[in-house]
C-alpha cells in the first residue's frame, strides 16, 4: 500500500485560504461584524512572526504596568495628598518664567491630589508673587499648574495654566470704570484699561479713539482737559483692544495660555455707587486657545448654577469673530459684570442665550446675531411689596443690518396672564455724534389680573419714537401713543443721564376709562406706594380724567431713593361712581365722586359724596371727604382721611363695633335695640401699607344724636335723650348729655378709655318714690319725697360695677329706713357710699349718714338675690349723744344673727316705729326672715325724759314666728319691766310685758304723759312676717292722772290732791296693725270717777282719737248699772246713771280733752245721743271693700 502524501495536501489547503483571503479583500464588505473579522485575521496572521510577537508583548507589559500604576496612584490619592516637594524648586521656576522676569514667584510646596471633580491633578502650596520691589502682588493658599508638553520633550520646564484654588479674588471698580483684580495683597494682580479721552468733543466724522492706561497703574490722574469718564462705546472698543493684546501676547506677555480660579470667593467694589457684593463657589478663567481668546466665569451653587463664556478670535484680516454665551446668567449680575449702568439696576432675571458678532478694522459690527430667553425672576426692588413685576419668561432676537445701520429687536415679555410682544428698532446715526433714532411699534400688549379676568385689556396701537443721544446721555422720546379697546392715550418726555443722578421727564394724558383700566396702565415706578393703595382698596369707577408728569431724579421715583422734589411729580385723577374701600376691614364708600391730586410727596383725594353701604339697606351717607397723604416718602407713610357723616344710630353702631374701630372699648349698645339719628365729624388716620397692624388706625368722631333710645345702655337701664353728645377715638368714647334713665330725668356722663376695662359713669337725678322703685330702690314709707343723687364710679363689660352715691336726704322724710331713724322733710341728712355690684351679690361700703345729728358708719352685704347678707356699722348713732354698735351676719344655716351693743341709744324713732309698724296700705313683699336678735345697752332715751336702764333683750324669729323673746331693764325709779312669750288657752304665743312704773312707761313711749305710778301687764299676739293683725289686753292699777284740766273738772277741786286723780284699775282690749292702735272697751276704775274708752292712735299721723264717758262718783253711780236688764238703762256695766262725754284728739305727746257738759243731763242711755262722732273705723288688711259684691 502507497504512503499519502500529506504534505502536497497541507500544502494545496494553505494555497486555498490564501485564495479566500484575497477575494474577501479585494470584496466590499458593509457590514461591522465582517470588518471586525477581518482585522482579527489580520492580526493573528502577523503574530505569527516572532518579532511582532516581541513587541506586542513589550507593549502589553508596558501598559500593564501603567495601569496598575495609575490605579494603584489614584487609591493612594484616595486616602490623602501625596508630597512631591523634591519639584517644588523646578515647577517655582517655570510659574516665575510664566508670569515674567520681573516676578518672583516663592512656593510652600507641592503635591499630587484630587480635585473637586476627583481628577489628579498637581497642586501647590502656600504660593506668593513679588515684584521687583518685593510687594506682594499675589497670594493663594492652593494654586494648580499645567505645564507645556513640549517644553518638556525640549528639557524645558514651562508652565501654561495657573489656577488659583479656594481662593479669594477681589475685583474693583473705579470711578472711572477700570477694573482692578487682587487676592487682597498690597498692588493688583491685574487691571483693564482705564480711558482718556480728549477734553474736545468728537466732531462729525470722526473716528472715536481711545488712549488707553497702562494696566500696571494702579491709579491715574487725568491730565489737564482731560476726563476719565467714558462711554459704552469707547468703553467696548478699549475692552476689544485689551482682549487683542492678550490674544497676542498671552496672559502673563510670554506665552502663559491660561489663569483662573476654582471654587473660590469673587468680592465686587463698585466706587461708583458704594456697594458691595460677594460671590462663592465662583470659576474663572482666561486661556488662549489659538489665535484667540476665551473667558470663562461660572458658579458652582447647588440652588443656582450659572455661567457665562467669551470668546474672540480673527475671522480673516482684521476682522475678529466675537461669541458670547450665556447660560441662567442673572441679568443683575451681567450688568455688574459688564460694568454697564451705576450697579442701581435691580432686575434678578436668570438669562440664557448666545450672541455672535463679527468686528471690523473700525471696531464697529458687521454682524450681530443673537437670541436670548429670560426665565421667571422679578424686576425691580423685591423688598417693596407691590413695587416690582414678576416675570415669567422673556424672548428677545438680535439683527443687526450693517447696510441700513440699524438693530432690530423683537422681544416679547410674558408676566402671569400679562402679556407684551413688540417689535423694536435701533437706528445708528449717519454722523458720528448725532442719536440714535429708536422706533417700538407693532405687536400688542395684553393687560389682565388673571385667566378668569373678564376685563382684559388689549392695547394694539403703539407707536412710539425716541432718540437717543449718546454723546448728551439723554433718551427723548418724541412721539408715544397707546390705544386699545376702551384706552388711549399719549406719551412724551425725555431720560437724562448726563448728570449726576439720571432725571425722567414724562407726560401721560389718558382719555376716559374704567377704573380697572386706570389701574392696569399706571406706571408702576411712579407713586409705587399711591398706586399699590389705589389698586388695593379702589374697586370700581369711572375714570373722567388722567393727568400724569413727572420731572424729578429716576432715585426719587424708585422705593427707598430719596425723597421726590415738590415740582417732581404731578398726578390729577377724576373719578365718578368710584367703590373705594379705604381701610381694610371697614365696608367700602360707593356711588363715591372722587378727584386725587398728587403733587411731589402730597397725595390729596378728595370726595364729594358717598355711601357707607354695610347691607341689607343699611346706609350711611358721606360728604365733604378729604384722604391726605401728606408725605409719600417714608415706608409706611401716614394718611388722614376727613369726613362728615349721617345716618342711624343702628348703623352707626353697627359700624363702630367692627374689628378695626372696635380695639378695646366695646359700645355698651345694642344695635337691635337702639334708635335715633346722628350727625357728625369723622378724622380716621392710617398708614398707607398693604396690611396695616390692627392698632394702627386713628380715628376721631364727634357726633350729635337726635331722638335717641336705648336699651341697657347703663346700668340694665333704658336710656333716652332728645340729644346727645357723642365723641370717640382709638383711646375711648364719651357720651354726654341730659337724657332719661329707665323713665327718669338725669344728666348722663359716660366714658370709656381702652386702658381700663370699666367704664366711667356720673350721673346726676332727683329720685322720687316712682323713680326708685324703678331702680330697685323700694323702700315704701321708709323713705318718701325726691333724693337728689350723684352717681359716679365704674361699669365693666362684665355688669360689675363700683359706684360712688352722694345722696341729698334733706327734703325727704325717712321713718324706720334704719331700725329708729325718723326724719322729718328739711331737716338736713346725707348719705354717701359705695356700691360695688357683682355677679355674686351687691356690696355698700364706707357708707357714711351725717346730719342733724346722725353719723352711721359701716358696710352692708346683699347676696345675688338681694336679700341682706351682712351688715356691720361700728357707728351707730341716729342722734346726738348715741354710742352704738350694730352688727348682722346672716350663718351657713340662713339665720341672720343680730347684735347691737352700746352705752347710750336714743329710743324714741325705735319707739315709734315699733308702734307704727309702717303704712297700713302697704303690704309685705316676703315673709320675715329667720334671725336671732342680741341686744345689749346701758340706756335706751325715750320721750319726755325717761330712759330703759340696763336693757338685754333676746329675740328670735323663725319661718315668721316669734320662738323666743326675753326683755329685762330698768325704768323710772328702778321699776322693773319685764317681758316673755308666753302660751296663751287657745295654744298661741303670747307676747307677755310687766312694768312696776306703768307711768314712766307711757311716758317713755309717748303714749299718755299724764300718767304717773302705777302697775301694768301687757299680752298681745306675737308678731307675724305678714303683718297681721296683733290682738292684746293691757291692764293698769294703782295709777294717777296728773295735770289733766277737764279731768280735774270733772272730779272737782275737793277731790284732787297733788298728785292727782287715782285711779285703781284700767283694762284695755286693743288691736295692734302697721301705723296704727285701735283701743276698744277701755274701762277705768277709780274711787271718785270712772271712765270708758275707746280709739284709734294713728303714729303714722301722729294722731289721737279717743272718746269715752267720765263717771263721776263711780263706785255709787256705777251700782245702778250693775242692777240686771234695768242697768242697761241706767247706763249699762261701765257706766253710770250720770256722766260725761268726752273726746281726746290731737298728737300722743299733747292731746286735747275736750268734753260735752249736757251729757251730764242726759241720764243712762240717753247719753249715747251726746257721745263725740266714732273715729274707731279701720278696714282691716285684705278686707273687702266697702261696697264690694259678694256671693
Amino acid at each position: 500500500m502507497t504512503k499519502p502524501d500529506h504534505a502536497s495536501r497541507f500544502h494545496c489547503l494553505r494555497d486555498l485560504e490564501d485564495t479566500l483571503k484575497a477575494h474577501r479583500e479585494r470584496t466590499p464588505c458593509h457590514d461591522l461584524r465582517t470588518r471586525a473579522l477581518r482585522l482579527w485575521w489580520r492580526a493573528r496572521r502577523e503574530l505569527r512572526r516572532p518579532l511582532a510577537r516581541r513587541i506586542a508583548y513589550g507593549v502589553g507589559g508596558v501598559a500593564a504596568f501603567a495601569f496598575i500604576a495609575c490605579t494603584g496612584l489614584w487609591l493612594r490619592l484616595g486616602a490623602g495628598p501625596i508630597e512631591i516637594n523634591f519639584a517644588s524648586p523646578w515647577i517655582s521656576s517655570a510659574v516665575q518664567q510664566a508670569i515674567g522676569q520681573q516676578h518672583r514667584v516663592m512656593i510652600g510646596g507641592t503635591q499630587i491630589e484630587r480635585d473637586q471633580s476627583g481628577r489628579t491633578s498637581v497642586r501647590i502650596r502656600d504660593m506668593q508673587v513679588r515684584d521687583t520691589e518685593g510687594v506682594v502682588v499675589a497670594n493663594a493658599q492652593k494654586a494648580e499648574v499645567s505645564l507645556s508638553g513640549a517644553s518638556l520633550l525640549r528639557g524645558q520646564l514651562r508652565a501654561q495654566r495657573v489656577s488659583l484654588v479656594g481662593a479669594e479674588l477681589s475685583v474693583r471698580i473705579e470711578q472711572d470704570g477700570q477694573v482692578t483684580i487682587s487676592t487682597g495683597t498690597d498692588r493688583p494682580l491685574a487691571a483693564t484699561p482705564a480711558i482718556i479721552r480728549p477734553a474736545g468733543a468728537l466732531t462729525p466724522g470722526q473716528a472715536p479713539h481711545v488712549q488707553l492706561a497702562p494696566p500696571s497703574t494702579a491709579s491715574i490722574s487725568p491730565a489737564p482737559g482731560q476726563t476719565l469718564e467714558a462711554t459704552g462705546a469707547e468703553r467696548f472698543v478699549a475692552f476689544v483692544s485689551w482682549l487683542d493684546r492678550l490674544s497676542e501676547t498671552g496672559l502673563d506677555g510670554q506665552g502663559l495660555g491660561e489663569i483662573g480660579l476654582k471654587d473660590g470667593v469673587l468680592k465686587v467694589d463698585d466706587l461708583r455707587t458704594d456697594k458691595h457684593w460677594t460671590f462663592e463657589h465662583i470659576n474663572f478663567s482666561i486661556n488662549r486657545p489659538g489665535s484667540g481668546i476665551s473667558v470663562r466665569l461660572s458658579s458652582d451653587d447647588d440652588e443656582r448654577p450659572w455661567s457665562l463664556v467669551a470668546a474672540i478670535r480673527q475671522s480673516g484680516v482684521q476682522r475678529r469673530a466675537v461669541r458670547i454665551s450665556l447660560d441662567r446668567v442673572s441679568i443683575k449680575d451681567l450688568f455688574l459684570a459688564t460694568r454697564i449702568g451705576d450697579g442701581q439696576f435691580q432686575a434678578d432675571i436668570p438669562l440664557t442665550g448666545e450672541l455672535r458678532a463679527e468686528i471690523g478694522p473700525d471696531s464697529l459690527p458687521r454682524i450681530v446675531e443673537g437670541k436670548f430667553t429670560a426665565g421667571s425672576g422679578i424686576l425691580g426692588n423685591p423688598a417693596d411689596i407691590g413695587g416690582h413685576v414678576q416675570i415669567d419668561r422673556a424672548d428677545l432676537t438680535l439683527d443687526w443690518d450693517a447696510n441700513r445701520r440699524s438693530l432690530a429687536m423683537p422681544f416679547q415679555i410674558q408676566s402671569g396672564a400679562n402679556r407684551v410682544t413688540l417689535f423694536s428698532r435701533f437706528e445708528a446715526p449717519n454722523m458720528p455724534g448725532d442719536p440714535w433714532r429708536a422706533t417700538v411699534a407693532g405687536g400688542s400688549v395684553v393687560l389682565s389680573d388673571g385667566a378668569d379676568d373678564p376685563r382684559t385689556l388689549v392695547l394694539n396701537k403703539i407707536m412710539m419714537r425716541a432718540n437717543l443721544d449718546l454723546m448728551r446721555r439723554r433718551i427723548d422720546l418724541v412721539q408715544g401713543d397707546l390705544g386699545g379697546a376702551g384706552v388711549a392715550g399719549s406719551l412724551s418726555g425725555s431720560v437724562d443721564f448726563s448728570g449726576s443722578d439720571p432725571r425722567l421727564t414724562i407726560g401721560l394724558a389718558i382719555t376716559p376709562m374704567s377704573s380697572d383700566v386706570a389701574k392696569k396702565v399706571w406706571p408702576i415706578f411712579i407713586a409705587t406706594k399711591v398706586r399699590n393703595w389705589v389698586a388695593e382698596n379702589l374697586q370700581s369707577g369711572d375714570i373722567e380724567r388722567v393727568d400724569i408728569a413727572t420731572n424729578a431724579p429716576i432715585e426719587t421715583l424708585k422705593e427707598g431713593g430719596p425723597p421726590i422734589p415738590a415740582d417732581g411729580l404731578s398726578v390729577d385723577v377724576t373719578v365718578r361712581n368710584a367703590t373705594i374701600r379705604p381701610v381694610t376691614g371697614l365696608p367700602p364708600i360707593t356711588e363715591a365722586d372722587l378727584k386725587t391730586s398728587i403733587k411731589g410727596r402730597q397725595v390729596v383725594v378728595s370726595v364729594g359724596r358717598g355711601i357707607i353701604d354695610l347691607g341689607g339697606g343699611r346706609k350711611l351717607t358721606l360728604t365733604n371727604g378729604v384722604f391726605e397723604v401728606p408725605d409719600t416718602d417714608p415706608k409706611a407713610p401716614p394718611a388722614q382721611a376727613r369726613f362728615r357723616i349721617d345716618g342711624p344710630v343702628p348703623v352707626a353702631l353697627e359700624l363702630l363695633n367692627m374689628e378695626r374701630l372696635r380695639g378695646q372699648a366695646a359700645i355698651p349698645m345694642d344695635a337691635a335695640n337702639s334708635r335715633g339719628n346722628f350727625s357728625g365729624q369723622v378724622t380716621v388716620g392710617l398708614p398707607i401699607t398693604a396690611d396695616p397692624p390692627p392698632n394702627s388706625t386713628q380715628y376721631t368722631i364727634n357726633l350729635d344724636v337726635a331722638g335717641f333710645a336705648a336699651d341697657k345702655m347703663v346700668m340694665g337701664q333704658k336710656i333716652e335723650a332728645q340729644a346727645l353728645k357723642v365723641s370717640a377715638n382709638n383711646q375711648g368714647y364719651q357720651i354726654r348729655g341730659d337724657v332719661r334713665i329707665n323713665g327718669t330725668p338725669a344728666a348722663l356722663d359716660y366714658r370709656k378709655t381702652n386702658d381700663s376695662p370699666d367704664a366711667d359713669v356720673r350721673v346726676q337725678a332727683t329720685l322720687d318714690e316712682a323713680a326708685r322703685a324703678r331702680f330697685g330702690f323700694a323702700t315704701g314709707s321708709s323713705l318718701s319725697g325726691p333724693v337728689p343723687v350723684k352717681i359716679a364710679g365704674k361699669i365693666s363689660d362684665n355688669k360689675d360695677a363700683r359706684l360712688t352715691i352722694d345722696a341729698d336726704l334733706t327734703p325727704s322724710r325717712i321713718e324706720n329706713l334704719l331700725p329708729g331713724w325718723v326724719k322729718p322733710a328739711g331737716k338736713t341728712n346725707r348719705a354717701v357710699f359705695t356700691l360695688v355690684s357683682r355677679e355674686k351679690g351687691t356690696r355698700f361700703e364706707d357708707i357714711v349718714i351725717d346730719g342733724s345729728g346722725a353719723n352711721v358708719r359701716g358696710t352692708v352685704e346683699l347676696d345675688a338675690a338681694g336679700d341682706l347678707a351682712s351688715a356691720v356699722f361700728p357707728v351707730f348713732a341716729l342722734s346726738d349723744g348715741d354710742k352704738t354698735s350694730v352688727k348682722a351676719e346672716r350663718g351657713n344655716d340662713g339665720v341672720m344673727r343680730i347684735s347691737m351693743r352700746g352705752d347710750v341709744y336714743d329710743g324714741r324713732g325705735f319707739v315709734k316705729a315699733f308702734f307704727g309698724g309702717g303704712d297700713a296700705n302697704e303690704k309685705p313683699k316676703t315673709v320675715g326672715i329667720d334671725l336671732d336678735v342680741d341686744v345689749r345697752l346701758g340706756a335706751i332715751a325715750g320721750h319726755n325724759g325717761e330712759a330703759l336702764r340696763g336693757v338685754d333683750l333676746k329675740v328670735s324669729r323663725r319661718n315668721g314666728q316669734i320662738r323666743t323673746f326675753a326683755l329685762n331693764s330698768k325704768i323710772g325709779r328702778d321699776a322693773a319691766l319685764t317681758g316673755e312669750l308666753r302660751s296663751s288657752a287657745q295654744r298661741k304665743n303670747v307676747m307677755y310685758f310687766e312694768a312696776h312704773d306703768a307711768g314712766a312707761l307711757m311716758r317713755f313711749t309717748d303714749t299718755y304723759p299724764r300718767m304717773h305710778g302705777g302697775q301694768m301687764w301687757v299680752a298681745m299676739d306675737a308678731p307675724t312676717g305678714d303683718q297681721a293683725p296683733q290682738d292684746g289686753i293691757v291692764n293698769f292699777r294703782d295709777f294717777w292722772v296728773r295735770g289733766e284740766p277737764a279731768l280735774n273738772n270733772v272730779v272737782g277741786a275737793a277731790q284732787n290732791d297733788s298728785r292727782g286723780v287715782e285711779f285703781t284699775r284700767m283694762k284695755v282690749d286693743f288691736t295692734r296693725m302697721p301705723g296704727k292702735l285701735q283701743v276698744k272697751e277701755g274701762v277705768v276704775r277709780g274711787p271718785t270717777v270712772g271712765a270708758t274708752v275707746d280709739g284709734t292712735i294713728d303714729f303714722a299721723k301722729n294722731d289721737v282719737r279717743m272718746r269715752g264717758t267720765f263717771v263721776p262718783l263711780y263706785g255709787l253711780n256705777n251700782a245702778l248699772g250693775q242692777i240686771p236688764i234695768v242697768g242697761l238703762f241706767l247706763g249699762g256695766a261701765n257706766e253710770g246713771l250720770v256722766g260725761i262725754t268726752y273726746e281726746v284728739v290731737g298728737p300722743p305727746s299733747s292731746p286735747t280733752l275736750r268734753v260735752n257738759p249736757i251729757s251730764a243731763v242726759a241720764p243712762g242711755m240717753l247719753r249715747k245721743f251726746f257721745e263725740f262722732p266714732n273715729s274707731n273705723r279701720i278696714e282691716m288688711p285684705d278686707a273687702a271693700p266697702v261696697g264690694a259684691a259678694t256671693r
